[in-house]
């Protein structure tokens, strides 16, 4: 069993980096195999023209590293989204991933690849005084939904100073503990 973190944040260390961590340790206390993949280490360009035929469509990009990351997470039993937000979304790294989807709406290798993962959410954010994590939480739902899988959860937390979430062992734990609930869901 594989589990797989994609991260939006280009600030590796950070704090979504650093839950992503806990995530992962706890998915590997549970048997998971892991592997994390910064998104900002590849390029990905933003979604080229499409046509208006699902069937027919052509990725206009498709000599860069998009593929190569498709691979990985198709190959994932588990993915995790660790995400900040970042003006009321995802970070540009990711959306550019996730748009392409689009490019291969109807492939049957990219739909059939898709079906039956379990998903999860780790969300940081700079505002204090209220959560703003469905900015991340509810596109990952839907996200969930599309590719018919299963979303097990999200560790949502306000914090802004690097590697600060290191010290809150509140949501270092529940980070832990939705990697164990992941891989318990997966073995289903």
């Amino acid at each position: 069993m594989q589990a797989l973190a994609l991260l939006g944040s280009p600030r590796k260390g950070g704090n979504t980096d650093t839950l992503a961590d806990a995530f992962l340790a706890g998915a590997a206390e549970a048997g998971a195999e892991i592997d994390k993949l910064y998104l900002d280490d590849y390029n990905i360009r933003p979604v080229g023209e499409l046509g208006d035929e699902f069937l027919k469509r052509v990725d206009l990009r498709a000599d860069d590293d998009w593929r190569r990351v498709i691979y990985k997470v198709l190959a994932a039993d588990i993915l995790v989204w660790a995400a900040p937000v970042y003006w009321q979304g995802v970070p540009a790294q990711m959306k550019c991933f996730v748009d392409r989807w689009s490019c291969y709406y109807a492939a049957k290798w990219l739909n059939q690849g898709m079906v039956d993962k379990v998903w999860a959410g780790l969300v940081c954010y700079g505002h204090p005084s209220e959560n703003e994590s469905h900015w991340i939480i509810e596109p990952l739902k839907a996200w969930v939904h599309r590719w018919r899988g299963e979303y097990v959860g999200a560790v949502s937390v306000a914090v802004a100073k690097k590697g600060a979430v290191a010290e809150m062992t509140q949501y270092m734990s529940a980070a832990r503990e939705l990697g164990k609930k992941a891989v318990a869901a997966a073995a289903k």
